[in-house]
């Protein structure tokens, strides 16, 4: 894969009944039970992982399960910049299911989630930016972009 640049927007995935305000570390935001941060350095989609990682024992590159989510995540990243994509935990016959796009947590990417690729850069790293595209969301495919 070729080592490009990209920002990371991490997930901490938490489990517990505590109130949001108190559910997430000190610089995380929360949404639905998860914690997000953003993290401004550029950094390949590996070292973007490895990263969120070693912020947080169960941390990841985020992964999104519902339009919904896509939708908030996107704000998310308009607030902080608008010029780069953000990688997320996306990524095409990574180790396990060779030939299918997964997430880094080890689910299988549903195009229901309201990220849509569109392969037009190839590779297999996925992204997201603050823009929408045809109307169901902003992730395109490719080593040099989707995240």
């Amino acid at each position: 894969m070729v080592a490009v640049a990209r920002l990371a927007l991490l997930l901490l995935g938490c489990v517990g009944l505590l109130r949001p305000a108190d559910y997430c570390p000190k610089g995380w935001s929360y949404y639905k039970l998860s914690c997000f941060r953003y993290f401004r350095q550029l950094r390949s989609w590996d070292e973007a992982e490895r990263q969120c990682q070693a912020s947080h024992a169960s941390a990841h590159l985020v992964w999104v399960e519902e339009p919904r989510e896509a939708a908030t995540l996107r704000k998310v990243i308009s607030y902080y910049q608008r010029i780069q994509p953000v990688w997320v935990g996306l990524r095409y016959g990574h180790e396990v299911r060779r030939g299918a796009w997964q997430w880094a947590s080890g689910d299988k990417y549903s195009s229901t989630s309201g990220l849509a690729g569109n392969g037009a850069h190839g590779g297999d790293c996925g992204m997201l930016t603050h823009l929408i595209s045809g109307g169901s969301g902003a992730a395109g495919a490719g080593g040099a972009v989707r995240g």
